[in-house]
């Protein structure tokens, strides 16, 4: 099976299991709380032995969110990469799309367990393949400070995707962030 091409469910299993997935993220399961497993079930609707004959225990379940969560990283990107004018220009883009999927991360710097021998540890390792030729990029085309690497670029998308509750406009407050890290990373050259 291809780590493009997850394997195909039944209509009502899939759905089942993205309404699983999105109670779990509701309930904090991310975020180290131990929600019953049994109330994430009630939570999506379903019954327990639907979510237990999908992820037998929580380590499934988060090792499910984690490569959803991959995968939506990472095709955000893929297309900053494609589309990005410059290298700046694409961490920009990346930072911006990825923020907009902020509520569904479950990935190790948001709480989730880092795995290995996984998919999500193979997905975590296209994400850094990725990140890295873009920041490669803004190396090359001068507007990328040599000194930041591709995780200096994910720490900050991390960062900036776990709210602050105290400030009201999170949104707001988390663009102005996004744009002070653009200014300072970039070259005087490639400054925006």
């Amino acid at each position: 099976m291809s780590l493009d091409q997850p394997k195909k469910l039944r209509k009502d299993a899939a759905q089942n299991a993205e309404r699983i997935m999105a109670a779990a993220v509701r309930a904090g399961l991310a975020e180290g709380k131990f929600v019953p497993l049994a109330q994430i079930a009630a939570d999506a609707g379903v019954g327990v032995g639907t979510l237990y004959r999908r992820y037998p225990n929580r380590e499934a379940l988060l090792e499910a969110l984690a490569v959803r969560a991959y995968r939506l990283i990472l095709a955000e990107a893929e297309d900053a990469l494609a589309s990005g004018e410059t290298g700046l220009d694409a961490i920009g883009r990346y930072l911006r799309q990825s923020f907009v999927h902020r509520d569904e991360l479950v990935l190790p710097l948001h709480g989730a367990p880092m795995t290995e021998g996984t998919e999500s540890a193979r997905l975590r390792q296209r994400m850094r393949q990725t990140m890295g030729a873009i920041v490669k990029r803004g190396h090359t085309d001068g507007t990328v400070r040599l000194d930041v690497n591709a995780g200096t670029v994910v720490r900050f998308g991390a960062m900036l995707a776990q709210p602050m509750s105290n400030v009201p406009d999170w949104e707001a407050a988390a663009a102005e962030q996004r744009s002070v890290f653009l200014r300072g990373i970039a070259t005087q050259t490639g400054s925006q």
